[in-house]
């Protein structure tokens, strides 16, 4: 299994933070949203990012890919602030790996 995050922060910005909350993934760097793009999850809406920053953000998503490429299972926020519970994601893990 691989976790992967991605995110509109530099790869400078992306190794710096990589430690705060011990997350053990794979952090890819989309400022361009090229990627949020692909699985169609911009979220062109209202955010509180610095002015002159990034018009959009991605929505924030929680996918399982199977190995085929396949999206198994979604969570998505409908708030831009917030992410899928971790509780949430891991029982999504379990149920689909069981």
């Amino acid at each position: 299994m691989r976790i992967v995050t991605i995110s509109t922060d530099t790869p400078a910005k992306l190794r710096a933070g990589r430690g705060k909350h011990g997350l053990q993934a794979t952090m890819l760097s989309d400022p361009q949203l090229a990627i949020t793009d692909l699985f169609g999850l911009r979220n062109t809406g209202f955010h509180s990012g610095p002015s002159g920053s990034v018009k959009a953000l991605p929505v924030p998503t929680s996918l399982l890919v199977d190995a085929n490429g396949v999206v198994v299972w979604m969570d998505q926020s409908e708030n831009y602030q917030r992410r899928s519970d971790p509780d949430v994601v891991l029982g999504a893990l379990r149920a689909k790996l069981s």
